[in-house]
């Protein structure tokens, strides 16, 4: 839910930039309009133009309204259950495709723990270990090893 939530922030960001752009575009017209007032024909273009502006104004400031509150509410509850994204490993099937599991663990949707089911696999920690050494999460590379070490004093 909290990708979902920040890809339509994105959008609504895209969207109050594009506005802005006609809003721009229109004023230039609106300017060059504005040397000519005498022509009917002239005036009702700027009258169009203004129009549309007071429109995506308005449009703007909901937009923005909505991605200040989403914001503050991911802010507020980034905590949440609701909000992060987990997995079900029912959902997958395990023989079929190992690579994807390993996808899901390393993007965190399946906890890499005593339940993960790769868990007891040495291929999949030296896997793991060597991607987070890779991308420079080193603190990913500590807690794999606080883990592994958990795990040997425990045996």
């Amino acid at each position: 839910m909290k990708r979902l939530i920040h890809e339509m922030i994105e959008l609504l960001r895209a969207q109050v930039k594009k506005n802005l752009e006609i809003i721009n575009y229109n004023e230039e017209i609106i300017r060059k309009l504005s040397d000519h007032p005498e022509s009917a024909r002239l005036m009702e273009t700027y009258q169009k133009h203004y129009t549309e502006n007071k429109t995506l104004i308005t449009e703007n400031n909901d937009f923005a309204n909505l991605q200040l509150t989403l914001m503050n509410f991911l802010k507020k509850y980034k905590h949440s259950s609701l909000l992060n994204d987990t997995f079900s490993l029912d959902e997958v099937n395990l023989k079929d495709d190992p690579e994807y599991v390993f996808e899901l663990t390393i993007s965190g949707k399946i906890p890499y723990n005593s339940s993960h089911p790769f868990f007891e696999s040495p291929d999949f920690f030296c896997q793991l270990l060597d991607h987070f050494q890779r991308t420079e999460q080193y603190e990913k590379c500590q807690e794999l090893i606080e883990l592994k070490q958990k795990k040997e004093k425990a045996s």
